[in-house]
């Protein structure tokens, strides 16, 4: 497997600082200045946009670019820069992509490698127009539906990380595949290097979650109770990351249990509504790096003054959390005021706070690479963005994103 994949601990801190230093100088403030006091009420798009044109979202990711799902299974995807939007909503304009269709879930990972999967269980590769292509402007379709990954059927959640993926199915069982690393070549393709091959001693499986640290994976069992397979080594391993989670043995975490939803960077949400938090890159408190790797993990713990919390997502600097109300709350390092680009922005820490402005929340996500954007799903189906967009224009408070057929 390429050497990315098992990364040293010199390595492990050029790819954090990769992330943080490409984050910053690209605008990386982004909700930052959502951070302080107060953010601008959300306020309606141009009243000719007809609200019953407006596709009701359920899912969108960001990691490279967004990707959205209806609740009709509908894929929608970025459009290429031929087309503006109405003034008021957020630049990145979304467009339907014909051939997404019966679409459950998406996963998408830093490296631009997108699969989806469908509603019969089966799981594909999502192709998209490569960065370094000239698009053709009468086509503003930016993904397209690649090929099926073979063997994995009647399959329920699918994440990716790096260079390899993991599979759960309906039965509770784990599989595992590699990915060759044709993105090196700005190719944003990505071809199967192996087969799909079933992980031993996993059962009962709910939920899996890849860790964006790079060196564990999470697993739900149906019981509530919450395993994990840790591979980081701080001397560096000749050993794949692959192998290492095909092989090692899942270690139940201890203090986690009756959890419901698990969330990046460990964060996990408990039946009861509380939120716990866990592992080497733990450092939601002041005064701590989130970019050093900890040898000894962070137990489970709960996080303070929260709770009724249906979703979180976080990244490197701060965590969103929202609750069952709607409301959105916000906890770690945010950036007080907008730099110009390419200059470091000075972050302030803040405790748990209270986003103003934002209501009626469904889910939230915070993207952990490149460009920095953060967005919400209302729970009337509209997303909602701010921070940096495709290009280069900062938003410092939640616009409408648009969706046109």
């Amino acid at each position: 497997m390429n050497k990315k994949n098992s990364p040293t601990k010199g390595e492990m801190k050029t790819l954090k600082f990769h992330y943080w230093s490409k984050r910053i100088t690209q605008g990386a403030a982004l909700l930052s200045v959502l951070s302080l006091s107060s953010i601008a009420p959300l306020t309606a798009i141009a009243a000719d946009a007809s609200a019953k044109d407006q596709p009701k979202i359920v899912q969108l990711t960001q990691p490279r670019f967004p990707i959205a799902i209806d609740n009709q299974g509908n894929g929608w995807c970025l459009a290429l820069h031929a087309i503006s939007v109405k003034d008021g909503s957020f630049p990145n304009l979304m467009v339907k992509a014909p051939s997404l269709t019966n679409v459950k879930s998406i996963s998408q990972n830093e490296h631009g490698m997108i699969l989806v999967l469908k509603n019969d269980g089966t799981v594909w590769t999502v192709e998209r127009t490569a960065e370094n292509e000239q698009p053709d402007h009468k086509e503003h379709i930016s993904a397209t539906l690649g090929e099926q990954i073979p063997h994995l059927e009647n399959i329920v959640k699918v994440d990716t990380f790096g260079l390899f993926g993991l599979a759960l199915d309906k039965n509770g069982k784990v599989w595992i595949f590699e990915t060759a690393p044709s993105y090196v070549k700005n190719d944003p393709s990505i071809s199967l290097k192996t087969e799909p091959v079933l992980v031993e001693g996993l059962d009962h499986i709910k939920d899996l979650m890849i860790s964006n640290d790079y060196y564990d994976v999470t697993f739900l069992k149906e019981d509530g109770t919450v395993w994990n397979i840790d591979a980081y080594n701080p001397w560096g391993s000749k050993k794949p990351l692959y192998d290492s989670f095909r092989f090692n043995k899942p270690v139940q975490l201890e203090n986690l249990k009756d959890i419901v939803q698990l969330k990046n960077n460990h964060f996990a949400i408990k039946k009861d509504g509380t939120v716990w938090n866990w592992g080497r890159t733990t450092a939601f408190s002041e005064n701590q790096s989130f970019q050093e790797v900890a040898l000894t993990p962070a137990a489970p713990y709960q996080v303070d003054e929260i709770s009724d919390v249906v979703d979180v997502s976080s990244n490197f600097e701060h965590v969103l959390f929202v609750k069952k109300d709607g409301s959105v709350w916000g906890k770690g390092y945010f950036v007080e005021k907008w730099e110009a680009l390419g200059i470091e922005p000075q972050t302030v820490w803040k405790d748990l706070f209270k986003l103003d402005g934002i209501a009626d929340a469904a889910s939230v996500n915070i993207n952990n690479y490149y460009s920095p954007t953060e967005s919400i799903i209302k729970k009337d189906g509209t997303v909602w963005m701010w921070g940096l967009d495709n290009f280069s224009k900062f938003v410092d408070k939640p616009q409408q994103v648009e969706f046109r057929s």
